[in-house]
């Protein structure tokens, strides 16, 4: 959201703007992403003053690591002209100082923006329980997981309806082996992974004409798949091994965002070039 809707709207010196976060992870993303812009840990900007200050919370329920009174007022206190908070809308189960701080931008009159950016995912979280429910009563489960589930019904169905997808379908849990038939250019370890009958791809799209795969698509739940485990591991040898035999390969992770748009890009520049 600060890439696409914030830094791109207003206009601000890149030199004069500064983005703060609490945690270290949100600033290396942060980093990577927008490497034009200084961004930094509250402490790291202490002493420091920007013109525009972007705080970015992260946070989906506030945190007492968050919420920390002296932290947010050296946060707040590093903007000279313009200080934007972005935050969850998630509602609070209690009295927050972030919160405080957004009751007085809202009484105040300055603006409040609701981001145009979501995700198919954010029925997963607890804030949604009612969304969620009346979901599940309109359609019938179809995976073991409901993030398969909101992908396939919301996502997959959705866009292979679409006329210009018509000549594609999905399989959803495809086995791997089914998919590489000759193991010839995959390492022993790979080879092992690959042929395994438990190893799937959660859904292949394929011409229904050719019957060629098109794109794979993997739904990475956040905490199963998050960097250091055995499944991320797991998850590097199957990146690779779709790689060496040419099927492009989609991961969307369920703290991620714009899903629909990602999906259709990939499968753009296979059926179209663009």
């Amino acid at each position: 959201m600060i890439k696409k809707e914030i830094l791109s709207q207003y206009d601000s010196d890149k030199k004069e703007t500064g983005i703060i976060s609490p945690y270290r992870d949100q600033v290396n993303a942060i980093q990577k992403e927008i490497p034009d812009v200084e961004t930094a840990t509250v402490h790291k900007f202490q002493g420091k003053e920007k013109d525009t200050i972007i705080i970015s919370t992260v946070d989906d329920m506030i945190s007492d690591f968050a919420d920390d009174p002296y932290l947010i007022n050296v946060a707040v206190s590093r903007a000279k002209k313009r200080l934007i908070l972005v935050m969850t809308g998630n509602e609070q189960t209690q009295e927050r100082n972030i919160t405080d701080l957004m009751k007085y931008i809202q009484y105040n009159n300055f603006q409040v923006t609701d981001s145009k950016i979501y995700s198919i995912f954010d029925y997963l979280y607890g804030q949604y329980t009612k969304e969620r429910t009346e979901y599940m009563k309109k359609h019938k489960r179809k995976f073991p997981m409901l993030s398969e589930d909101l992908a396939y019904y919301t996502l997959m169905e959705k866009i292979l309806n679409q006329d210009e997808y018509a000549s594609l379908n999905v399989l959803s849990h495809f086995p791997l082996n089914m998919l590489i038939r000759n193991p010839d250019l995959l390492e022993e370890r790979e080879c092992r992974y690959a042929m395994n009958p438990a190893t799937h791809i959660d859904f292949l799209i394929y011409n229904r004409i050719s019957k060629k795969p098109v794109m794979a698509l993997e739904i990475d739940g956040y905490q199963y798949h998050r960097k250091g485990t055995q499944q991320a591991e797991r998850d590097q040898l199957k990146n690779h091994i779709l790689e060496v035999y040419g099927i492009p390969l989609l991961r969307l992770s369920t703290n991620g965002s714009g899903e629909e748009e990602r999906i259709k890009e990939t499968l753009d520049k296979q059926l179209f070039g663009s």
